[in-house]
């Protein structure tokens, strides 16, 4: 079943199974790059579909992780409802 994931997706797929987890990872066949896009290839609604985003703190260097709905946008300013 990971001969079909590409390289990143087949080891994020390896990972989850070392630590004994039963989820599967899927690759859709269409670009899923915007929240739009995500929400129309898998049929649910814009707010359904969860973004991350990985920051790195200037003094700390320590990584932030930042989760919104897909119907938030985020601007240089912040976030945009």
């Amino acid at each position: 079943m990971t001969d079909d994931l590409s390289g990143s997706a087949r080891k994020v797929q390896e990972a989850l199974n070392a630590l004994g987890m039963s989820l599967q990872v899927v690759e859709l066949p269409i670009s899923t790059r915007t929240a739009v896009e995500a929400a129309q290839a898998v049929g649910c609604q814009v707010g359904q579909i969860v973004k991350s985003l990985v920051f790195k703190a200037k003094r700390s260097e320590r990584p932030i992780l930042v989760i919104a709905s897909g119907q938030n946008r985020w601007t240089r300013s912040g976030l945009r409802r």
